[in-house]
């Protein structure tokens, strides 16, 4: 099993939202997003995947770049504060994690193998 910990910072998502030009309030507006529910300002999802990617490329090496296949569902936020944990089994099975409970699912693996 591979494995990826990030202490998720507002610094990191602004700087992802600086990167792909995602400008939703939510993710830079501390009190917003908490009269929305949240714990704080939501991590930018694509930035939680890029981490499994990330995981991805290790085990898969090179083959990754022209031949991998990722899915992910995101079904909890990652806030500010949050230690996040993303592995990936031998399988593929990704999995993000933080203290709260599951905060991505998903696959990568390799196609036309």
């Amino acid at each position: 099993m591979l494995e990826k910990k990030i202490e998720m910072t507002q610094a990191i998502i602004d700087q992802y939202g600086v990167i792909n030009g995602d400008n939703d309030t939510i993710h830079y507006d501390d009190e917003l997003a908490k009269s929305r529910g949240f714990r704080g300002t939501l991590a930018h999802g694509l930035n939680v995947m890029g981490y499994a990617a990330g995981l991805a490329a290790q085990m898969y090496g090179d083959r990754w770049f022209t031949e991998g296949e990722l899915y992910t569902k995101w079904i909890a936020p990652v806030c500010p504060g949050d230690q996040l944990v993303v592995t990936m089994d031998d399988d593929g099975t990704i999995e993000g994690r933080v203290a709260q409970g599951t905060t991505m699912i998903g696959y990568a693996r390799l196609v036309n193998t």
